[in-house]
């Protein structure tokens, strides 16, 4: 029987004294734990790779108090604002032998890498350089192949390379993870913790989780504000989730189908199987949204 460690991988922020917790009943979460620990005892870049909603940031701040950086600074950089030249640095300096996070990586352009390019040079020279810590989606994988995202740059962050489950993957710490987050949000309210029953923990189980983590975190937070008993029920969990949850589907291709029929019929399934989540569609195929909708423009004008 493997021990559990019980504790939340969805919390606002990791504050610096908390070094932070993870629910880790699957293997897979175990794994991802184990290669935590490993790369919080160098100083070498790690890239965090995950869907949306699966905790990478989270997961950073934990390193980052694995790394017993918790007493010094842990700066965080979105490549969504198109940080100038002189921000990296500032930033770099500021977590100067602590953390310097760099999320949304797979939305740096090619001003922004040739920019991170030269901060990774500096870092070489600095005596106490912070560790760099960069969050991506795997649609980041598809950028790199394709060339628009440099494949040294590539290399440089990904020494440690750790990939993020998605909550489909880990379906055994599900229980377990959802009665903590309950218990964290009604302690954050001065409320008691209900229970969920074992009915809802198998409806909660059952569903496929496209939002992952933060998904299931906005479902509970929403079951405990709208019920005053001690218990939360299947019945009042069915009424949270989606009427439809997205579905598994097929994809079968007569022989000699072609390449571009085969990728359209690819596509189209799998916008049908998210219940025509966009992002969540071109985080599966690998693509970015902009390649997505391109695509789809293309084929209504066709149809």
């Amino acid at each position: 029987m493997s021990a559990s460690v019980v504790l939340p991988l969805v919390a606002p922020r990791v504050s610096e004294s908390q070094r932070g917790v993870v629910v880790v009943e699957s293997p897979v979460m175990r794994r991802l734990l184990d290669r935590l620990r490993a790369a919080a005892t160098v100083d070498r870049p790690v890239l965090l790779v995950g869907a949306t909603g699966t905790g990478r940031s989270f997961l950073a701040r934990l390193l980052h108090g694995m790394a017993g950086r918790d007493k010094r600074q842990l700066v965080e950089v979105s490549c969504l604002s198109a940080p100038l030249p002189e921000f990296w640095d500032e930033a770099a300096e500021r977590a100067r032998g602590g953390t310097l996070l760099v999320t949304d990586l797979d939305r740096l352009d090619e001003y922004g890498q040739r920019d991170m390019h030269c901060l990774l040079a500096k870092l070489a020279t600095q005596a106490r350089p912070p560790q760099l810590v960069a969050t991506a989606l795997p649609e980041l994988d598809h950028q790199q192949r394709s060339g628009r995202f440099a494949r040294a740059l590539y290399d440089r962050l990904a020494v440690l390379r750790i990939d993020v489950p998605t909550l489909r993957e880990r379906s055994e710490d599900l229980p377990a993870l959802a009665q903590l987050l309950l218990t964290e949000q009604a302690a954050s309210h001065g409320r008691p913790s209900p229970a969920l029953t074992t009915e809802a923990q198998r409806l909660l189980s059952g569903y496929s989780w496209p939002g992952n983590v933060r998904e299931l975190s906005n479902v509970l937070w929403r079951a405990l504000l709208w019920t005053e008993s001690s218990t939360i029920t299947a019945q009042q969990v069915q009424q949270l989730l989606p009427a439809s949850q997205p579905r598994a589907e097929e994809v079968r291709l007569l022989l000699g189908t072609t390449l571009a029929d085969a990728e359209q019929q690819l596509i189209l399934a799998t916008l049908r199987a998210c219940d025509g989540n966009k992002q969540l569609t071109a985080s599966r195929l690998g693509i970015t949204r902009r390649t997505l909708y391109q695509k789809l423009t293309r084929y209504k004008k066709w149809s």
